[in-house]
């Protein structure tokens, strides 16, 4: 996948947000991350990373340090801004940075509990909702391109599994 094929996932997630009246997504690291972005941190640690995504204004990903090389290689850093935040410091205030104070937000599902307690202790006015509540289809529709991949894909294995039928197992 391109970066543009990236921006455009950015970009209907934005107008997914909007629809569904929400001020954003908030994203942490797992299969919303990798599909949004192409990045999937080495290690998935208790240091937050975080994609927001407003519903109004551009993505921006909050990172510990460490990871930002990698961050900044993913196929979508070019349509993201990227800040960091070091080891020692408060990253739960650099990510309230990035958010409505009053704002309402679908949060990944699998985003570690710490992170949501941080981010509802800096931004007590805020709201969180799950994203599979708030947006089932997110990640469902597909585009075009996307459906030939399947399409794709799925002939391979079909082709795979005959050529496996045909073997003998010991």
């Amino acid at each position: 996948f391109t970066a543009d094929d990236f921006a455009e996932r950015l970009r209907r997630a934005a107008q997914a947000a909007r629809e569904a009246g929400l001020d954003g997504i908030l994203v942490t690291p797992g299969p919303d991350l990798l599909y949004l972005t192409g990045y999937a941190p080495v290690a998935i640690t208790e240091r937050i990373t975080m994609l927001v995504i407003p519903a109004d204004a551009g993505p921006a990903m909050i990172i510990p340090r460490l990871e930002r090389p990698d961050a900044e290689a993913s196929p979508a850093a070019a349509h993201l801004r990227i800040t960091d935040w070091d080891d020692g410091s408060d990253p739960y205030s650099e990510s309230a940075k990035l958010l409505v104070g009053t704002g309402r937000y679908a949060l990944s599902d699998s985003a570690w509990a710490m992170h949501l307690l941080g981010l509802q202790d800096r931004l007590p006015r805020s709201s969180y909702v799950s994203m599979t509540t708030a947006l089932p289809m997110l990640r469902a529709i597909k585009d075009d391109d996307e459906i030939d991949r399947l399409a794709a894909a799925g002939a391979a294995a079909d082709q795979a599994y005959e050529q496996i039928v045909t073997l003998r197992f010991a």
